[in-house]
């Protein structure tokens, strides 16, 4: 349960800082409710059937550029906000964490002593973003079994990059271009402070009669088993021209920007248990870039990979426990329903409860589907123990707080923190950084099969009574 020791009045309170602490505490009230009424709508008849045991909440949450404190970051009133959100779930996949871990430490004194977490490092390089991954559990009701580790692709499998291969050279490169080569072409431009026009994305131009100048320190090399010609014993010569599969160049050190082989940010799997059931959770902030073109290709790239590799894992380790289940949890960054993006999730034996698969687009827009939970061959006979997801939904916050209608309440914080005049518009942002500009995904699942595993044991011996004497 939530702690808020932060709202406690004091003499030394001035007005506007009392008027916050009560807003607060009244928004807090009143966010228990909807929590509570939209966990037993979601859930519908099975929520008073005793048959369906006790259960979990599983959710997961990209809150936008979390962490850190500095000037008009997230102040104890959002803080407080969205630790209730969390506390209303057991086990919580955060996304967008920055390396920074200071804003999950506030979380978890709000929490309380049951809250722990488990994060990440941070993946290195751009694309990484310099984010981790972070699972917030509550110890009273889920385990961490201490199985934790990063997705790495296995020799020979690679993401394929936006820009393709590329070669990085130090110097650059030098490039002669031909006649047929020099023409005008549409490109995104900037202008920095110098003046100078610069180019806003990679630009990627197909060459035709133009000749390239190698770096010093290049090396041809013919491979082995190559046809050549040999003048006298132990000598070959090289004709003028060397083509062919045989035939390759060397070049200096680090001249390949190869650093797109693995995920921009690389998955964490972390081993639970709740109760009965067993669960290999793995979360994942895939890459984002365009939504179409090269950079979409990439994100779908990295989803494909991202099955597949887990798909892999769970064929040959995590089916050595055959009571364990695994799942893929956070933000795809998935285009819509039919897109090739979610394609690519459901394939390798991954599938989308179709609770899930009902509901509007998990943004605040609510028309991108970006954020997922699916499981790996979900259906498949594990003795007493099966995924029985009971409800699956999407909470959207701003229909409680930071509300539309609550826009003239924060004016006077907002000109306060960005010297500028508060519009709709500039408000429907500014609450995505006090919150999140993505709304939690949860399913809840079941963890009682106790009776189911007594149901067994008495199957078996009817079995075993069964068998007559002259046969045993």
């Amino acid at each position: 349960m939530p702690f808020y020791p932060e709202l406690r009045i004091t003499p030394e309170d001035d007005s506007k800082l009392r008027i916050k602490k009560r807003r607060t505490a009244e928004n807090l009230k009143h966010l228990k409710i909807a929590l509570s009424k939209h966990f037993s709508t979601s859930k519908g008849e099975q929520c008073n059937d005793p048959s369906s045991g006790k259960t979990i909440k599983l959710a997961t949450w990209n809150i936008r550029k979390f962490g850190g404190i500095k000037p008009g970051g997230r102040d104890f009133e959002a803080m407080y906000y969205i630790a209730e959100i969390i506390a209303g779930f057991d086990i919580v996949a955060i996304q967008e964490v920055l390396a920074n871990l200071e804003g999950i430490k506030r979380l978890k004194a709000i929490l309380g002593p049951d809250w722990d977490h488990i994060a990440s490092d941070v993946t290195d390089g751009d694309p990484g973003n310099g984010e981790r991954m972070v699972f917030l559990y509550n110890r009273s009701q889920v385990q961490f079994t201490n199985i934790a580790g990063e997705l790495t692709l296995k020799e020979g499998a690679k993401i394929r990059a936006a820009f393709g291969e590329r070669i990085k050279l130090e110097n650059g490169i030098e490039l002669k271009l031909g006649r047929k080569d020099k023409k005008v072409y549409d490109a995104k431009l900037k202008t920095d402070s110098k003046g100078n026009t610069k180019l806003k994305s990679d630009l990627s131009i197909p060459l035709k009669d133009s000749t390239l100048q190698l770096p010093k320190g290049t090396s041809l090399v013919l491979t082995k088993n190559a046809i050549v010609e040999s003048p006298e014993p132990g000598k070959i010569k090289l004709p003028s021209l060397v083509s062919g599969k045989n035939a390759r160049l060397k070049l200096p050190e680090n001249s390949f920007d190869d650093s797109l082989r693995q995920f921009a940010r690389t998955p964490y799997i972390i081993s639970f248990q709740a109760g009965w059931l067993k669960l290999n959770l793995c979360t994942v902030h895939i890459y984002y870039g365009a939504a179409s073109g090269d950079k979409l290709m990439q994100r779908k790239s990295e989803i494909e990979q991202l099955t597949k590799a887990l798909a892999n894992k769970a064929e040959k380790e995590f089916i050595l426990d055959d009571k364990t289940f695994l799942g893929v949890l956070g933000d795809f960054n998935i285009v819509g329903h039919d897109h090739p993006t979610m394609k690519a999730l459901e394939s390798n034996g991954f599938e989308i409860n179709e609770k899930l698969k009902t509901i509007p687009g998990s943004n605040v827009e609510r028309d991108k589907f970006y954020d997922q939970i699916a499981f790996w061959k979900p259906s498949r006979n594990l003795g007493y123990a099966s995924l029985d997801i009971q409800a699956g939904n999407i909470f959207d916050f701003f229909e409680h707080i930071y509300t539309v209608e609550d826009k003239a309440i924060y004016e006077e914080e907002y000109e306060q923190e960005k010297k500028k005049k508060l519009t709709d518009k500039k408000f429907k942002d500014w609450r995505t950084y006090k919150m999140s500009d993505h709304l939690p995904m949860w399913v809840e699942l079941r963890t009682d099969f106790g009776e189911a595993y007594l149901d067994a044991i008495l199957s078996n011996q009817r079995k075993v009574r069964s068998i007559p004497p002259d046969k045993i």
